[in-house]
């Protein structure tokens, strides 16, 4: 298979893996998430412990309990 090929190939089969991961992600309950920074930007985010999906920004509380290692 020529490099094209196989990129496409891979192409494709992340996206159906990204498809995979949202519908788990959608039907997650979200019911244990931490503080952390996530590897696109420098901003700590809510993140669900299950899922690993972004659920928002900190409020100064939990940001500040991140921030001190609490």
């Amino acid at each position: 298979m020529e490099k094209s090929g196989s990129i496409k190939f891979l192409n494709q089969e992340i996206k159906k893996l990204e498809k995979i991961r949202n519908e788990l992600q959608g039907e997650c309950k979200h019911t244990e998430t931490s503080v952390k920074f996530i590897n696109s930007n420098n901003t700590p985010r809510i993140v669900c412990n299950e899922c690993d999906k972004d659920i928002g920004y900190p409020d100064r509380e939990k940001l500040s309990l991140f921030l001190t290692g609490r």
